[in-house]
């Protein structure tokens, strides 16, 4: 008896754990804000200015947010509610470009190719590292 509440306990608290989002160091500010990007010009490129725009989703806290082990990538894996609102976006979203905006400053635009619905996004450098840095910095990682 004492056995299996030792083990319920543990896994209340291991799935506790597991359940806490992950803020960053300076949690003040979200870590992004997502908006469609404008139809594209004349040209074919997207038209990328989200100012007055409200934003199709708001990051505030991560999963997971991890560096690769050759240093090359930042993983961040979305907390289980903005993976499956982020999946909705993508899915609507297909063949669109999606803004990465954080602290007024546009981060990233990224065509949708297939629904990202999976929670996870994957910075790689030099493509991405100025997203890549960003988070670095926001999570206090080396």
């Amino acid at each position: 008896m004492v056995l299996l509440l030792v083990t319920i306990l543990c896994a209340s608290f291991q799935a506790n754990i597991n359940a806490a989002d992950l803020r960053p160091a300076d949690a003040g500010a979200p870590l992004f804000r997502i908006y469609v990007a404008g139809a594209p010009t004349g040209s074919g490129t997207p038209n990328i200015s989200v100012s007055g725009k409200p934003p199709l989703m708001i990051i505030s806290a991560a999963a997971d947010v991890q560096v690769s082990t050759d240093h090359k990538a930042v993983r961040l894996t979305l907390t289980s509610s903005d993976a499956r609102k982020f999946g909705g976006i993508t899915r609507k979203h297909v063949h669109d470009f999606l803004v990465l905006e954080a602290n007024g400053r546009v981060l990233e635009v990224m065509q949708v190719s297939a629904p990202v619905t999976n929670g996870m996004l994957e910075f790689v450098y030099p493509d991405d590292a100025a997203v890549a840095d960003y988070l670095k910095k926001r999570f206090r990682l080396k």
